[in-house]
């Protein structure tokens, strides 16, 4: 290793050595960190939030040392994770009603909640249902007439196939929650559209509980109302990913419905003040009058 050493005057100066110039302290100020155009900005121009402080005054001594601006904890609803989600739904739309004095004239979702129990509780309460029918994998892919190619026929309580023979009523099945028909081996083995209709000895014929209801909403889903209905629905479902994805909402930090409750409606509070802001802060197009 080489060393330069040189001598000035008596002073042994060695080379590789760095002056500092830089300032030991330097000035900084949050205000000019934040764009003009910040979020935060934004929220302090349009929304005050001096209110905290006269709901939590009672809350704090008047002597010490001051603490840091206050926050205000509220509730909002927030269901158990062991009900279902039609259960939750309708613990919303009934805190709806009793709310607005009114029921809501329709309801979106997707095919999860489709089942005939849901779609039959709405129908009851005389609420549309813009949903598709949660079907199972095998009628979906069935290549066979589904219950739809069959008639009933209320006086005798039986439906009537495709090819005009008759199905009887044998019972309900409680597992699945379905009416069983059946036709017979005589009438379905000389059918000439048997191939079309069932692959066993005679034709089995599930019909939910509910099926008046599901029937209802498969009706409803081929109307130009569902589509827009649908549309709507994704602004809703936009929020949703806005509070796992940004929010960072993908997991509850706290633990019982109480402190559930309160974390989701800081999350809902923090989504509607972006909103409030962003729609305050358009830009108005002044009125050009026009004279002729």
């Amino acid at each position: 290793m080489l060393l330069w050493i040189s001598i000035f005057g008596g002073l042994l100066i060695m080379m590789g050595h760095h002056a500092r110039s830089e300032a030991l302290f330097y000035y900084f100020r949050l205000e000019d960190q934040v764009p003009e155009n910040h979020l935060l900005r934004l929220i302090d121009k349009h929304i005050s939030f001096e209110f905290v402080r006269e709901q939590l005054r009672d809350s704090y001594s008047e002597t010490g040392r001051p603490s840091i601006d206050p926050e205000l904890l509220l509730g909002v609803q927030a269901t158990a994770a062991r009900l279902s989600q039609e259960t939750a739904a309708q613990v919303m739309l009934t805190r709806f009603a009793q709310w607005q004095g009114r029921t809501p004239e329709s309801v979106a979702a997707d095919t999860t909640y489709g089942n005939g129990e849901f779609l039959q509780w709405l129908a009851e309460r005389e609420i549309t249902a813009y949903m598709r029918t949660r079907e199972s994998a095998k009628r979906k892919n069935s290549p066979f007439y589904g219950p739809e190619s069959f008639t009933y026929q209320p006086e005798s309580n039986s439906y009537r196939c495709p090819a005009g023979e008759q199905l009887n009523y044998v019972g309900l099945n409680v597992r699945n929650r379905a009416h069983a028909y059946i036709g017979s081996a005589k009438r379905c083995g000389a059918c000439s559209q048997k191939t079309r209709c069932t692959s066993g000895r005679y034709k089995y014929l599930a019909i939910h509980m509910e099926e008046l209801a599901r029937q209802r909403a498969r009706e409803l889903a081929n109307t130009p109302e569902f589509g827009n209905a649908q549309r709507q629905r994704k602004k809703v479902e936009a929020l949703f990913a806005e509070l796992k994805h940004q929010i960072g909402l993908r997991r509850l930090r706290l633990r019982r419905l109480k402190f559930v409750r309160e974390q989701f409606f800081l999350a809902a509070a923090a989504q509607n003040i972006k909103r409030l802001v962003r729609f305050l802060s358009q830009p108005t197009n002044p009125v050009v009058s026009v004279t002729a």
